[in-house]
């Protein structure tokens, strides 16, 4: 199982439906409504970014706390 998946833990590069490049890594919530990004998603892409739109999470509270300690 192990050989099967370490792909699965690497971001996917893929094309937005204006052109532009969006890395696309889920979380534990990837699969109920926009979901949330991975920690290695969001701090690929602020590597390769000048800009990074990221959702933090479902509420301020634990969603903000979350991103200024594991995403910053």
């Amino acid at each position: 199982m192990a050989a099967l998946l370490k792909d699965a833990l690497k971001p996917n590069l893929v094309q937005t439906l204006e052109g532009t490049p969006s890395f696309v890594h889920g979380g534990p919530f990837a699969n109920i409504a926009h979901g949330c990004n991975s920690v290695i998603a969001t701090r690929m892409a602020m590597h390769f970014a000048d800009y990074v739109i990221t959702e933090a999470g479902f509420g301020a509270d634990l969603g903000a706390e979350k991103f200024f300690r594991y995403k910053m």
